[in-house]
């Protein structure tokens, strides 16, 4: 039996990244063999391939806030891409691409329709990114996280890694637990300023009550390190990126977060309550995300706007474990753990060698 191939496309933060191995890593294990398409110096290039996937990079930038230049060339770096992309697919002759989102499924979904290669795009946000809208239009198949989110296309959810799915139900982690809250910080794959500037202050006016595992991102460990030591936090672990991101779910009693599409997945898959602060996009995709969790009182959302200091410690005041758990439990409600089998299911279906059987 020959096996099937797949090439993946998604870049540029971990909520494309993430979901996208999650899916490679489960074709992997079905016997697929498995390509990559990202860009240089960006979390793919340092995630993907240490597991043993083959990564074709290509040169394209973001045209959200763009500045002059960028703009200027942007058509050029466009251009370009698709035709490599095109030589990629003609040589390696994949049975279907996947676009997971980000600027390099752009000129990936255009090559891989004009070479006549299935393509499948999975929105992981309520509200569609730009790339992802373009493409619906022209892809073979549309899937997505949310119901609506996209015409004409699937609700399958987020895929988690399983480490994630298999965390204890939330009433079991609790059980026996005491002792100072445990509050995880997290600011997406790549770190959130406000997060880092605002959050040891608060946490100094509650230092008798929280340990702290805080996840600054890259730029920002060493500065956000020093102002956890400025008020004299002991209780607290500062690291710029958390590998093995179930062990902190685990250990947590809330988060403290952006709403980014995964994130917000994920704390519905564990269980977890949550205070979530939406980077502030012109079209509220964060904020989206993390509606429905709010609306049940699974967890609370603070605009960027209004985020400070005393608003934080009076919420965190006013929580305690019984309280935290029934947070958790109503987010557990939530989840949708089938995901990547749903996903996986409609790929092999939908693969050039099944594809008269749709």
């Amino acid at each position: 039996m020959i096996a099937k191939k797949i090439i993946i496309m998604a870049g540029g933060s971990g909520g494309h990244v993430f979901p996208g191995l999650t899916i490679a890593r489960y074709l992997i294990k079905k016997g697929w063999h498995v390509n990559w398409i990202g860009t240089k110096n960006s979390i793919e290039s340092k995630i993907v391939p240490k597991y043993g996937i083959k990564m074709h990079f290509i040169r394209i930038k973001g045209l959200r806030n763009a500045n002059l230049k960028n703009l200027f060339y942007s058509p050029i770096y466009i251009l370009r891409s698709y035709y490599n992309i095109k030589k990629i697919i003609k040589n390696w002759a994949p049975d279907i691409v996947l676009g997971m989102g980000g600027y390099v499924s752009g000129p990936g979904g255009i090559a891989a329709w004009h070479s006549n290669t299935p393509l499948i795009i999975h929105e992981q946000n309520k509200i569609a990114g730009m790339t992802n809208r373009w493409l619906s239009k022209i892809s073979t198949k549309n899937i997505q996280a949310h119901p609506g989110t996209l015409k004409n296309a699937i609700a399958v959810g987020n895929p988690v890694c399983e480490s994630i799915i298999k965390i204890p139900i939330p009433i079991k982690r609790f059980q026996n637990r005491q002792g100072f809250l445990r509050i995880l910080v997290l600011g997406g794959s790549q770190g959130a300023s406000i997060l880092n500037r605002v959050l040891p202050e608060a946490f100094a006016l509650l230092k008798e009550k929280c340990i702290i595992w805080h996840q600054t991102g890259n730029n920002e460990l060493e500065k956000t390190k020093k102002k956890y030591k400025k008020f004299g936090l002991s209780k607290c672990f500062i690291t710029c990126f958390i590998e093995n991101i179930a062990s902190a779910y685990e250990w947590a009693d809330i988060i403290i977060s952006r709403s980014g599409a995964l994130t917000v997945s994920e704390i519905t898959i564990v269980g977890l309550a949550a205070i979530f602060i939406p980077y502030p996009h012109k079209d509220k995709q964060q904020h989206r995300n993390a509606e429905e969790l709010e609306a049940i009182g699974a967890a609370k959302i603070i605009d960027q706007s209004n985020f400070n200091t005393l608003l934080i410690v009076n919420i965190l005041n006013s929580l305690n474990r019984k309280t935290l758990l029934i947070m958790a439990e109503k987010a557990f409600s939530l989840g949708m753990r089938n995901a990547t089998k749903n996903i996986f299911n409609i790929i092999n279906k939908m693969s050039k060698k099944n594809i008269d059987f749709i």
